[in-house]
């Protein structure tokens, strides 16, 4: 017999769930099944049985097409019918013998078959099979859907009658149809004998449940209802339903049916009885299942399971929307029901709009922890939060909920991509063979740890080999022949196995050998541990070229499951942490042969086009695994999520992401010609969102992003919200300044959050947060009447105006050890290196951009370093080969040219270099220099006994100058009789081709002396607050300065500030000191270049003439 029991409340359904489970006549032991349509509803289920029955055990979990398998076989298996002899027809069946039947006729290239024109056409030049493998799936999901929703019309193609529909897509499906049923047996087919059977009482009823039960259904497709239906003549089925309403509802219009009708002008009496206008736009999904049942004939044993909020004494807004749903009020000024006034304190409903989703997930959070704050019996597991794409939230999710203060909580519905390390470095291993075997695509493979851990590699390692890739000038391609493949070129230079074989000849041969073997220059500087290292990765290497071979020819689904095991078993590990995830791979192996067993497909296919079907069967969603798991649920709005909890939070609800609006093939006969009870997404997608709103027990929270990060311009929320929000307004009366749709700023640190003035919605419980805006605040309250002073920074932070430095002031029992490094590096950049070095916060380095092929004009750090080489090269040695055999030139006639253009411009800097550079070889001292507040230790390379002589590739911009002048001191300083620096480099103004600077000789020590321990003060007072000093800006000021002998009189500052501007700021090229990012950190947007004032009033004065003016007094251009 077939029995209904409806509820709006799930609660109530699950607890005549367990009545009906206690009523069990005849074999205790025989098993229960129930029938769900997602694993969370069976694991709420379970929790629910096993608190009524103290247990829940013999069980059987199913979804409604799960179910009637079983039967059919069963019932088979019973009267010992060859029904189960034959294939059935699944969906990832349909696809290889969709594939064989399209393969099929593009072999008969020159016979024409109307019958197949649509796909024949899109097939056209398809070398790699991908295009056909893609459309066959794209097929078999439409005709697994023609066996749920559409099972007349293939019975008419079986039959042989394509007429059913006067559409050309038709005719090519009927054809392909008619060739499926010959290698299976349709679910239609199936379930037809197996009632058929069950009918003439052919099968035994032992064989079958005793009674099934459906628990939780909203929506099912009208062939599954009626094969319940007529299972329901020879077993117990029960239909536990979830129904919006206790009144009679089916032919309930939407608001906007009714809009459309008085556009029409029909008469009101010609249209049914007003209802309530949530459930006329959000429910006909549910509308249509239930009118469909009205067809059957059935029993409600249960009384009225119905409960309304109201009457059970809660009158806040989101009980009084749940009710006037269950009763079909529709409130509003000047009908029935008016509007209904609402305490002040009422936060049961809320909608917040945000800037982006990681905003969205900051607000959700503060939200959830005041709720939690408000509410002690509120706990993590009351706690729900789901939205339409749980893959594209989850980052952000997981970032914010893991930081303090942390809350407990699990993602449910990722991809198995997303969450196995194991399935995602398989499917790694695949992608990469269409690619160009890039250095950072292999070293991404080897930084999983599924496959470093089968290599014995550390996470540690990871630093190692890289630099050894980048030594041995790695940058694509296996070889020769790989390069042959992609580019017609077989040129092995920064392949991998021109890589691979300078470091494996380094190693073998003693350390500094520059000697060619075969045609290979060994890498140097490889021994001990990186030795150890190179071989792990080398076996890392050749074993993952191995794997690209078994990929390279087609083969049969049966000798690329082979294969694919092979790939598994070399590349990645298995141990105890992933046997599960293994246990899926090798599963799904084992399916994909089977069903193309099944499927006769004994084709040969190219490993792209296996690879989408296997990718297709492993990138697939999960839920079994952390739904319900304790903390709060993070989850797909989904269907059947209809789950109570105490707060339900939509995420993501703009009107770009939900409803969805479908994506179907053209040629989906369904979408065409539509009928009642089909699957349609924006319809679920409203269902859904009903379905959250009735499930929520004490709080619906919904969040959006309704605003464009970029310009604030609005985005529209998403209409089922919109059809809420308007029967919100219509229904309340709300009291003066409530609240409850909020707008949030773009910053999580905005004063709003942390103001205190009691505006409900806008707090924070973030103190990170709150510290930024106290520090912003007491920031801009510094800048208040200071506009010259930098971003309104104290001004303990800055060196101090008077020209006092903390070494002065400091009293120390042991000297501070001062390396000449960290001296020249503080220099460069004193504001850096007091971000990073003392406030411990840096940015991640830019840098260049990793080179990914062979460069075609050599520029940046590669021309400095390989033109350094040239400038050194006195002895006028032929070092192209060297040079080439490294990989650190151009391919072919291209790089000799560059390899020449190096040599011309490193030509006039080596030609003034031999003349102005002493003869003999460079020494280097060591020094140690004690004064009396610091020690200062290094190296002071370039010593000739004339002097230092400095020849360098670069520019000789105020950096290097500074730098040659720290060394100059400290030679100065240690040096019986020190000669002058010479530094030969290129022309910073490019007016020359080479260019000659000099220090002349400091004769006294005790000069050098007080000018290293004074930039040694600074040094220390700028490791303390900011040293406010740019290299390039300040040596423009001061050399300006010193033209006019230093007047530091206003109209002086001007002139010489006039000549700064572009370099603090060039809105044209974008560059300039303001553009760096830690100097925007310290100044902001304020310009300590401006006017005269401004500079006087940041420092940066003081620092560039404490600096600069003695370098220059002792420089000679």
């Amino acid at each position: 017999m077939l029995n209904l029991i409806k509820s709006n409340r799930m609660e109530n359904l699950a607890r005549a769930l367990c009545t009906v489970i206690g009523d069990t006549p005849g074999n205790p032991l025989s098993p229960e099944f129930i029938g769900i349509q997602s694993r969370g509803m069976k694991q709420w289920l379970s929790q629910v049985i096993a608190r009524h029955f103290g247990i829940c055990a013999n069980v059987r979990f199913m979804f409604p097409r799960q179910m009637l398998e079983y039967i059919r076989e069963h019932s088979c298996e019973s009267q010992g019918a060859g029904l189960t002899e034959s294939g059935f027809l699944n969906r990832d069946m349909m696809a290889w013998a969709v594939l064989d039947a399209l393969m099929t006729k593009a072999s008969k290239s020159n016979q024409s078959d109307s019958r197949l024109w649509g796909p024949e056409t899109y097939l056209e030049h398809d070398d790699t099979g991908t295009k056909a493998m893609a459309l066959s799936r794209r097929i078999a999901v439409v005709l697994d859907d023609y066996q749920v929703y559409r099972p007349d019309m293939l019975a008419a193609w079986g039959r042989g009658d394509n007429q059913a529909f006067e559409d050309p897509h038709a005719l090519w499906q009927a054809a392909l149809w008619q060739d499926l049923i010959n290698k299976g047996i349709s679910l239609p087919d199936q379930m037809q004998a197996c009632i058929a059977a069950l009918e003439s009482g052919a099968v035994n009823p032992m064989a079958l449940p005793r009674r099934i039960s459906l628990f939780g259904i909203s929506a099912m497709p009208p062939f599954f209802l009626n094969l319940f239906n007529r299972l329901g003549r020879n077993m117990d089925v029960f239909l536990f339903l979830l129904t919006p309403t206790h009144q009679f509802y089916f032919d309930l219009p939407s608001p906007r049916q009714q809009e459309k009708a008085a556009l029409k002008n029909k008469a009101l009496s010609e249209l049914p009885e007003e209802g309530n206008p949530l459930l006329g736009a959000l429910g006909q999904s549910s509308r249509e299942t239930q009118g469909l049942l009205e067809n059957f004939d059935y029993d409600e044993p249960m009384g009225d399971l119905f409960a309304d909020p109201v009457e059970l004494g809660v009158t806040d807004m989101l009980s009084v929307i749940q009710s006037d749903i269950l009763n079909l009020v529709w409130r509003g000024r000047g009908r029935t029901d008016a509007p209904m006034a609402i305490s002040p304190g009422d936060n049961s409903l809320a909608v917040h709009a945000c800037h982006s989703p990681m905003r969205e997930a900051q607000v959700l959070k503060d939200l959830i922890l005041d709720a939690f704050n408000n509410d002690p019996g509120l706990c993590p597991h009351d706690v729900v939060v789901m939205m339409p794409d749980i893959e594209a939230s989850a980052p952000f999710l997981e970032a914010v909920f893991s930081q303090s203060p942390a809350l407990p909580f699990t993602v449910s519905d990722r991809r198995r991509r997303s969450e196995s390390l194991t399935i995602s470095a398989f499917l790694n291993i695949l992608e990469i063979k269409e690619t160009r075997l890039e250095k950072s695509k292999i070293m991404g493979l080897l930084s999983c740890p599924v496959i470093a851990d089968k290599f014995g590699l550390t996470m540690g390692d990871q630093e190692v080999v890289s630099a050894l890739f980048d030594a041995a000038g790695i940058l694509w391609g296996k070889d020769g022949a790989h390069r042959h493949k992609i580019l017609g070129q077989p040129y092995e230079h920064n392949s991998w196995t021109f890589g691979l074989n300078r470091l494996m000849t380094g190693f073998a041969l003693p350390e500094a050998s520059a000697v060619f073997v075969n045609d290979v220059l060994p890498c140097d500087g490889i021994e001990g541990l990186e030795g150890e290292i190179l071989g792990k990765c080398a076996h890392f290497i050749h074993s993952l070229f191995k794997a690209l071979e078994l990929m390279d020819s087609p083969g049969t689904v049966q000798a690329w499951a082979t294969r694919f095991r092979t790939i598994i078993a070399d590349m990645l590990v298995k141990d105890l942490g992933n046997d599960g995830d293994m246990a899926v791979l090798l599963n799904a192996l084992d399916d994909m042969e089977k069903e193309a067993n099944q499927a006769e497909f004994e084709r040969q296919v190219s490993f792209s086009a296996v690879r989408l079907a296997l990718t297709a069967k492993l990138d697939v969603n999960i839920s079994q695994g952390s739904f319900l798991a304790g903390g709060i649920t993070f989850c797909n709005l989904m269907p059947m999520r209809s789950i109570p909890f105490k707060l339900v939070c939509l995420m993501g609800m703009d009107a770009q992401s939900f409803p969805r609006t479908g994506s179907s093939p053209g040629f989906d006969l369904i979408r065409q010609y539509p009928r009642l009870g089909d699957e349609q997404d924006r319809l679920e997608d409203c269902e859904l969102f009903l379905e959250a709103l009735l499930c929520a027990r004490l709080r619906l929270i919904i969040t959006y992003t309704g605003m464009h990060i970029s310009d604030n311009t609005p985005v529209p929320v998403a209409s089922p919200v919109a059809e809420l929000i308007d029967t919100v307004e219509n229904s309340f009366i709300f009291p003066q300044g409530f609240q409850w749709q909020f707008t949030h700023p773009l910053h999580p640190f905005s004063p709003v959050y942390f103001s205190n003035t009691g505006v409900p919605g806008y707090f924070s419980y973030s103190n990170a947060q709150c510290r930024i805006c106290s520090s912003r605040r007491t920031r801009n309250n510094g800048n208040n009447g200071h506009g010259d002073k930098a971003a309104g920074v104290p001004d303990s932070y800055f060196r101090n105006p008077t020209g006092d430095n903390v070494l002065q002031h400091q009293v120390s029992e042991e000297a501070p050890m001062i390396a000449l490094a960290d001296l020249i590096a503080f220099f460069r950049h004193p504001v850096q290196y007091y971000v990073t070095g003392t406030l411990g916060v840096s940015y991640p380095e830019p840098g260049e951009e990793t080179d990914e092929r062979e460069p075609f004009r050599l520029s940046g750090r590669s021309l400095y370093q390989l033109g350094s080489l040239a400038v050194s090269n006195r002895k006028k040695l032929n070092l192209y080969p060297m040079v080439k055999a490294q990989g650190r030139l151009p391919f072919g006639k291209k790089g000799e040219q560059e390899w020449a253009r190096i040599n011309d411009l490193a030509e006039p800097v080596t030609h003034l270099a031999q003349n102005e550079c002493p003869d003999g070889e460079p020494r280097t001292l060591e020094i140690c220099l004690q004064t009396d507040a610091c020690c200062i230790t290094g190296r002071v390379t370039d010593v000739y006994d004339q002097g230092r002589a400095v020849a360098g590739f670069g520019r000789l911009n105020p950096s290097r100058l500074l730098t040659q002048w720290i060394i100059h001191l400290a030679y100065a300083c240690v040096e019986d009789h020190p000669g002058p620096t010479v530094m030969v480099g290129q022309d910073p103004q490019s007016r020359k081709p080479a260019v000659k600077f000099e220090f002349y000789a400091i004769a006294e020590k005790s000069r050098a002396q007080a000018l290293l321990r004074d930039l040694a003060g600074d040094y220390l007072d700028g490791k303390a607050r900011i040293f406010p000093f740019f290299a390039d800006l300040c040596f423009q000021l001061v050399l300006d300065l010193s033209s006019r002998d230093y007047d530091l009189s206003t109209p002086s500052l001007a002139k010489a500030l006039s000549k700064c501007a572009g370099l603090w700021r060039n809105n044209f090229s974008s560059t300039g000191e303001s553009f760096n990012r830690y100097t925007t950190l310290v100044f902001g947007q304020d310009n300590p270049f401006s006017d005269p004032l401004a500079l006087e009033h940041s420092g940066v004065l003081d620092a560039g003439l404490a600096v600069y003016r003695p370098m220059l007094e002792h420089l000679i251009s």
